[in-house]
């Protein structure tokens, strides 16, 4: 090894490469262009006398010295990242930061139209993108630093992993608001006999929720018959407005389908233990000025929307 050869840019290609596995993807991580960084690969490769990378039909596959350094080496550059990320302000009046949340389709009627307006009232610079993931990726990409915060009905991912709950939601039934049969109540004999709507999203966050609401009657003996089975939430309120199905969602979403449609909200006859709706992110952002700026003000802007007015108090600036 020649270490009078390296520098800290060749340290974040050599971690860029690692993490993508390709010298497209690893250049555009960190703003360098192709060639940029295939020369910087060659440098890596004069210095620790190693191909370090080979390619192959599966992309650039790391030798077995750059698997031996791959950890300590994106462990100092995060090290490093936190020296220099920890002096730092973040002004949310002047930052143009661009924050990458996860929240299912169910969130974004629910959660993220308030906290939009809210952000641009606070940060008018700053951008926010939803991504589209399943929860089996969300983990993966937290500790990638390609997503700063997963929002919804999540189970606990890990000890590298933080956690906040923002409030515990009930099931309940949506039905249409002219429902032949079911009143301002339903009996569980009503509810066995009804036909229902099921919500099952392909690749959400949420994509487990109804198979959650399964299990749990499940334990119960209680079984229902499915009539329709669904994969987005588009049209959704409208399905239940137009028949007469059941749908049994978390209150958030019962409360929104009331504003879209004709339909109405009935107590789920059976006990159910509440779900848990949280928001979670990875310890490499968990000291970062802007997003502990972000967390406070999301979770600030969860806690207002759900109080009375005359309980409401001034979300906090900073």
């Amino acid at each position: 090894m020649k270490p009078h050869q390296l520098d800290l840019n060749l340290l974040l290609t050599f971690d860029a490469l690692m993490r993508t596995r390709s010298v497209t993807l690893a250049g555009e991580r960190i703003g360098l262009t192709q060639s940029a960084t295939s020369n910087a690969l060659q440098r890596l490769r004069e210095a620790f006398g190693d191909p370090l990378f080979v390619r192959t039909p599966a992309g650039m596959q790391p030798t077995a010295l750059a698997m031996n350094m791959g950890d300590e080496i994106a462990d100092v550059l995060e090290r490093i990242r936190h020296v220099l990320e920890g002096s730092r302000v973040f002004d949310p009046a002047t930052s143009s930061h661009t924050f990458r949340i996860l929240v299912s389709d169910i969130a974004q009627v629910t959660l993220i139209p308030d906290f939009m307006r809210l952000l641009r009232e606070r940060a008018p610079l700053v951008d926010l993108v939803n991504l589209s993931l399943p929860l089996r990726n969300a983990k993966e990409a937290l500790a990638a630093g390609e997503l700063d915060l997963a929002v919804g009905f999540i189970p606990e991912l890990g000890p590298d992993y933080h956690r906040q709950s923002l409030d515990q939601e009930h099931w309940t039934c949506v039905v249409n608001a002219q429902h032949a049969s079911i009143g301002e109540t339903m009996s569980q004999a009503q509810y066995l006999e009804a036909a229902h709507l099921s919500y099952r999203p392909p690749a959400s966050i949420h994509a487990s929720l109804d198979k959650l609401l399964d299990a749990q009657f499940e334990g119960r003996a209680v079984r229902r018959r499915v009539a329709l089975s669904v994969p987005y939430f588009s049209g959704l309120a409208v399905m239940v407005a137009r028949t007469d199905l059941v749908l049994t969602a978390p209150s958030a979403l019962a409360r929104a389908m009331t504003d879209m449609a004709a339909v109405r909200t009935v107590p789920l006859p059976f006990d159910l233990p509440p779900i848990d709706l949280n928001m979670q992110w990875h310890d490499q952002v968990h000291r970062d000025p802007a997003n502990i700026w972000f967390r406070r003000i999301f979770a600030s802007s969860y806690t207002e929307r759900t109080l009375r007015p005359s309980e409401r108090k001034t979300l906090p600036h900073d």
